[in-house]
């Protein structure tokens, strides 16, 4: 019954982790799309261009720290799955043993 819920677990972290790739690529496709006005703006108005560089400096750092933490995060909660699947196999392998600590 647990090996169902792990699986199920894992599947739905899959799942934040994609959305989340999926996320980093549109937000790239975002900011490239945002660059040329920003540049345009620093070459026509200096004080304006920096600071909308200086916006999308900060979103680009700021959403891609974002995504990628909750990504490693999603990535270290399957690993656990994954251990204790993997501690669950040994139990089985030899009946005489404690079970494993959890």
């Amino acid at each position: 019954m647990s090996a169902d819920r792990d699986a199920t677990e894992r599947a739905r972290l899959q799942g934040y982790i994609e959305g989340s790739k999926r996320t980093q690529r549109q937000l790239g496709v975002g900011l490239a799309v945002a660059l040329a006005p920003a540049v345009v703006a620093l070459v026509m108005w200096p004080m304006i261009g920096k600071l909308a560089l200086l916006g999308l400096a900060t979103v680009a750092i700021c959403g891609f720290w974002v995504t990628a933490a909750h990504i490693s995060d999603w990535r270290m909660q399957i690993a656990r799955l994954d251990s204790r699947a993997r501690g669950r196999a040994v139990g089985r392998k030899s009946p005489g043993s404690p079970p494993p600590v959890q």
